[in-house]
């Protein structure tokens, strides 16, 4: 809704702008403005760069195309072609209708003196600018992502509760994987609304959400490993109450703030603990040992995601985003 007000003001604004300038064509600033209008004030302002470069490469190709062919239609298909081309080796392609526009009244006035491109570079600079100044802003996002943090965390947590009380049973068959595909379903958006708010902010460290949904991303990877090799334990061993409680530890202590190294030190005990207790009598049990073992590694690299998360952190981030000052 938002952006149809915007596009409505706007252009209204930009037309009685070129009006009031004495402008010819005016409407066509109106339609610049409708055309620059993005999803994100970041966008608005690369398409309306990328419109100012194109405008001068389009004016300099219809003068040397009409001054040589004359002002003729064939002569527009010309600079059509050329322009084109011109435009997609500098990933100048959102550019092109707007200027092929213009370059219309050129060949309908059969005009391009300077006073004439100095009235389509006005319709431009007022449609560009209206447009951009109108996007610059944005409502907040940060407490949508926020709620999408907590609701992450929520998810995460469970999914380790679940782990913690499950690798002690023999029946799991009501232990799928399900939780997974709300888990990924919420990541995907909280990167999406991550994305939008870099793009919408200028002036603040923006990029923390985007690495800490990413950060949650690999994370969930590693825990869906560790799913498949919990439902692939077929025995019960004295270790596995000691990898069940870690997982009860690091789901009770799991949050935004946790730096994991006091987690980190546990699991080296926990591993530790184990890699001196008797070695395994039988093949199953062999297995079984190896198996937990293998979780213990995954839940290390599970721990050093979040702890190389927060060792990447400024000091200003951690005062904004942990500790909310």
């Amino acid at each position: 809704m938002l952006k149809l007000i915007k596009i409505a003001v706007g252009s209204v604004i930009s037309i009685f702008l070129a009006d009031m300038l004495g402008l010819g064509y005016s409407t066509a600033a109106g339609i610049i403005t409708l055309l620059t209008i993005q999803d994100t004030s970041r966008e608005t302002i690369v398409i309306s760069v990328k419109r100012m470069c194109a405008f001068l490469l389009a004016t300099v190709l219809a003068y040397a195309v009409f001054h040589v062919v004359g002002y003729h239609v064939f002569a527009y298909g010309i600079f059509l072609f050329l322009f084109i081309a011109c435009c997609i080796p500098f990933h100048l392609g959102e550019a092109v209708s707007i200027n092929a526009v213009l370059t219309t009244h050129y060949l309908l006035e059969k005009d391009m003196s300077l006073p004439f491109i100095g009235n389509e570079a006005m319709l431009l600079l007022i449609g560009a600018g209206i447009g951009t100044l109108l996007n610059l802003y944005m409502p907040g996002k940060s407490k949508e992502i926020r709620a999408m943090q907590r609701q992450l965390e929520e998810d995460m947590r469970a999914v380790l509760m679940r782990m913690s009380e499950y690798i002690r049973k023999e029946d799991r068959e009501d232990y799928t994987g399900t939780c997974f595909h709300k888990l990924q379903a919420d990541i995907d958006i909280g990167k999406k609304q991550a994305y939008a708010y870099m793009n919408n902010t200028f002036f603040q460290e923006s990029k923390y959400f985007i690495a800490y949904m990413n950060m949650r991303e690999q994370q969930t990877i590693v825990l869906k490993d560790v799913y498949k090799k919990i439902i692939s334990i077929h025995m019960f061993l004295p270790q596995t109450d000691q990898v069940a409680d870690l997982f009860y530890e690091i789901g009770v202590t799991f949050g935004e703030s946790n730096n994991a190294r006091a987690l980190l030190a546990r699991l080296e005990e926990v591993l530790s603990q184990m890699k001196s207790s008797q070695l395994p009598v039988t093949r199953q049990e062999f297995e079984a040992r190896a198996v937990l073992y293998g979780i213990l590694l995954d839940l290390e690299y599970f721990l050093r995601l979040k702890k190389e998360f927060a060792d990447a952190l400024t000091q200003e981030q951690i005062r904004r985003y942990w500790h909310g000052e």
